[in-house]
């Protein structure tokens, strides 16, 4: 077998605990991941509104003072929208035999997906409460959201889960949790698998970073509402989508007669997975949206 570029680190889940008047609380990377990607969107939220001369209208959407409510308005979206976007989306059936544990976000289980439409909901009702611009409020979100998926991605990878699927490559990883460790037709045999957390939190997190960045500072693409955010959609569904290919479905769609975990299959052997499906629509309405707003900008000029 060729030698390996990566060693798993083995890092345990549970980042830190703290004895608080008998209570042992332990602090797990998952939850720092989701502490430091609001944070860094709050702070790059407000770098882009104290900007005002990036937006269309040499004057930013909303104030400074603002952008702690907007956040307020994410958090609910993210936490309502990536449990039940889990629930619905890969694993309706065992939820709806057990409502009860909906709540249970301690078990895991989150989609980012159904974060995405909880993001989505809840900017709108924020939009329309301060009677705001949606396009040019979606950019600003669409802007923030990369690091978040870089440190969620992460936690993903130190968790040992969302592994990617078995690899004899120079970059295959031996897991060391979960049964991600194995390969798929033996539960004793070491399985080398794709860090497919990896490539996500690099490829979403800090390509689409950057590129979002040269748009925003070096393109001035804020003052074409709705680019941004379409970039986004186009871009994270184009990676994801991508990856999908070396990432291992999840376990609820795989059985002796779907071996390969396919929600659509269209040959044997050829399908796509869940993450592959949900992310086309938001791959077709990026390029909708960045075909309408230019094709609008260009005849406004």
């Amino acid at each position: 077998m060729e030698e390996k570029i990566f060693q798993y680190p083995n890092i345990s889940e549970t980042a830190f605990s703290i004895n608080l008047l008998g209570f042992n609380l332990n602090i797990q990377w998952y939850g720092l991941s989701y502490i430091a990607g609001i944070l860094l969107a709050w702070l790059l939220m407000a770098k882009l509104v104290q900007n005002k001369d990036l937006w269309f209208t040499g004057k930013s959407i909303i104030e400074r003072s603002e952008v702690d409510d907007l956040i307020t308005y994410m958090i609910v979206g993210i936490i309502i929208g990536g449990r039940l976007g889990y629930c619905l989306f890969y694993a309706p059936s065992y939820y709806f035999d057990n409502p009860i544990r909906t709540i249970y976000v301690w078990e895991g289980g989150m989609s980012f997906h159904g974060g995405f439409l909880g993001v989505l909901i809840s900017g709108i009702l924020f939009g329309i409460r301060k009677k705001v611009s949606l396009m040019s409020l979606g950019d600003l979100i669409a802007f923030a959201s990369p690091p978040g998926l870089f440190f969620g991605r992460i936690a993903n990878f130190i968790n040992g889960e969302l592994w990617g699927k078995p690899t004899n490559s120079t970059f295959g990883i031996q897991f060391t949790k979960g049964q991600g460790q194995y390969c798929p037709s033996s539960n004793d045999i070491p399985c080398f698998r794709h860090p497919s957390q990896l490539y996500e939190a690099f490829f979403e997190g800090i390509v689409l970073m950057l590129i979002l960045y040269y748009l925003v500072f070096f393109r001035k693409a804020l003052k074409i509402p709705g680019i941004i955010f379409g970039s986004f959609l186009l871009g994270y569904g184009v990676i994801r989508f991508s990856i999908e290919f070396l990432r291992e479905p999840d376990a609820f769609f795989i059985t002796n007669e779907n071996p390969y975990g396919y929600v659509i299959e269209f040959f044997p052997g050829i399908g796509i997975s869940m993450g592959q499906l949900l992310t086309i629509p938001m791959i077709i309405f990026g390029l909708l949206m960045i075909f309408v707003v230019t094709k609008r900008n260009f005849d406004a000029n």
